[in-house]
């Protein structure tokens, strides 16, 4: 009995782990963003330059195992470094004026919507169901990730809703990557 229960595959893969702790880590860094003031926009860089910087090593060891098994595994890796490479200015540079943490975060939206939006294409290509789910995700993040660049929406928001709302969106992005997680693999 024991060998027929393990035989079969396993619902939750550690894949489908991973991008489901990131979407959590992501959803909490969002609503810490968004409860936060303003003046503490610096005090906020190096926790969500973290939580960043582990959503791109993650990318990366996911597409590093698994590149074969995943369709539209290279845009996975490309916003894996990019997410990775972007982290290390809101992490390692004290001297940071706040009015720039918000570019560093929303540029790598602004990237990860490019790639979401192209991995679509890919998956629609490739018939795989979800495609729809990930070009609206990618919209999303275009759209957030633009609209957090332009001072007039930064003003009117406030810097650490703009970023709250990048981690939202890309907490969405990762829920949609782990519930989607059966058909990229098929």
């Amino acid at each position: 009995m024991r060998n027929k229960a393990n035989s079969g595959k396993s619902k939750f893969s550690w894949v489908q782990g991973c991008w489901l702790v990131v979407s959590l880590l992501l959803f909490c860094g969002g609503i810490f963003a968004v409860t936060r003031h303003e003046s503490n926009l610096v005090i906020l860089a190096n926790p969500l330059g973290g939580i960043m910087f582990l959503t791109g090593a993650i990318n990366i060891l996911v597409c590093d195992i698994k590149n074969h098994d995943i369709h539209g595994a290279r845009w996975l890796i490309a916003d894996g470094v990019t997410a990775l490479l972007l982290s290390l200015f809101p992490l390692f540079n004290q001297m940071v004026w706040p009015i720039m943490i918000p570019f560093f975060f929303g540029m790598w939206e602004l990237f990860s919507g490019i790639l979401k939006v192209m991995d679509a294409s890919e998956l629609k290509n490739e018939k795989i169901h979800c495609w729809k789910a990930f070009a609206v995700i990618g919209w999303i993040e275009l759209m957030s990730g633009t609209a957090s660049l332009i001072k007039p929406f930064d003003d009117l928001v406030g810097f650490n809703r703009v970023i709250g709302i990048i981690f939202l969106v890309q907490s969405c992005g990762f829920l949609l990557k782990t519930i989607s997680y059966k058909d990229l693999t098929e």
